[in-house]
């Protein structure tokens, strides 16, 4: 009887096993401490996937080499970003400016009439301090643009390199094998990938540009004011499923009321429906079918997570890093 309370269980750890622990802890710590990179470089990769089969079709009917058919494709991706810039920022930015006009006045005039121009010490000081304030602000504009400007050429450097090594991308896990079965896995896991991943990216496109450009021809018909701004924020809000257009439709229904009164909002009010309607029912399903189609439920799931750790970026990223893990799972773990 004691010598059943007597015994104890004596547990072995490897020692391979506590190295392998550790790894993985300092591994993670220090793709933590990089993690603007990593996010960049995914950002890259998701934008190689999206372009490379763009840049095959040049290459197989074209007749293209692959360099070429690569500069084509940035060639051809920089000319429509123009094109869409030059169109759109300038009425976009004239239709802003009465928006926002029309919302300030009031609390502009009162600001004025209380006023009062004397010019004491003080005053002088408080205008100095300002302007000083002014500089430094105007200084760390200048330098987030430019930091801005910095991160945007180095994603499309690093997703061009990526293309171009797209064919042989695969056997860069020769740093940690050389089992043909493994280089087989790792070409077929980045073709699901590319279809999944790039697919989505190109599908969620073509439903923000379809939703925006449905919208601003809507909301130019039935006499809403500031039609640009408010399809190009129904556009962004495609990327939530179901809810995005629901929100789209608050200030669309708000500024038709106001400027118009309650007919012209009933009438916002079942557009907004007949949009979420055709998106859900015909376009959706049409655009997304040989795409990759993600679950509503999920989404919204995974953009509020992505919300929650890491705001905006993290929600903007939810769903692709949901495809990427998807995938991975269905690849190599799942039999």
């Amino acid at each position: 009887m004691l010598s059943l309370f007597s015994k104890r269980t004596e547990i072995a750890v490897a020692r391979s096993t506590v190295f392998f622990i550790f790894g993985i802890l300092l591994g993670s710590y220090f793709l933590f401490q990089i993690r603007s990179i990593v996010i960049l470089v995914f950002l890259a990769f998701i934008m190689m996937v999206a372009l490379n089969p763009v840049a095959q079709k040049l290459q197989k009917y074209l007749k293209m080499p692959r360099m070429l058919s690569i500069v084509s494709t940035y060639i051809l991706l920089i000319t429509i970003l123009s094109l869409l810039i030059g169109l759109v920022l300038p009425p976009l930015f004239i239709q802003l400016y009465a928006l926002l006009k029309t919302i300030d006045i009031p609390l502009l005039q009162e600001y004025v009439a209380r006023l009062n121009f004397s010019l004491s010490a003080s005053d002088i000081s408080n205008i100095a301090d300002q302007v000083g304030s002014s500089v430094f602000t105007v200084m760390g504009v200048v330098l987030s643009t430019f930091a801005g400007i910095f991160t945007t050429f180095t994603l499309f450097v690093l997703s061009f390199f990526m293309l171009i090594e797209r064919p042989v991308l695969h056997k860069k896990i020769a740093w940690f094998t050389s089992d043909r079965k493994h280089f087989e896995a790792a070409e077929k896991f980045l073709i699901t990938i590319e279809n999944q991943l790039g697919g989505w990216v190109r599908g969620q496109l073509v439903l923000m540009l379809v939703i925006a450009v449905f919208t601003y021809i809507g909301f130019l018909l039935i006499g809403i004011p500031y039609a640009l701004p408010l399809a190009i924020l129904a556009g962004f809000l495609e990327i939530l499923p179901n809810i995005g257009p629901t929100i789209a439709a608050v200030p669309a229904i708000t500024i038709a009321y106001i400027s118009s009164g309650p007919a012209l909002a009933v009438v916002a009010l079942l557009f907004s429906i007949l949009v979420q309607q055709l998106e859900n029912n015909v376009i959706v399903p049409k655009v997304m079918r040989e795409n990759a189609n993600v679950n509503p439920l999920i989404s919204i799931i995974a953009i509020l997570i992505g919300l929650q750790l890491a705001g905006v970026v993290g929600a903007l990223l939810a769903i692709p890093l949901y495809i990427v893990i998807r995938t991975v799972y269905g690849s190599f773990f799942r039999a």
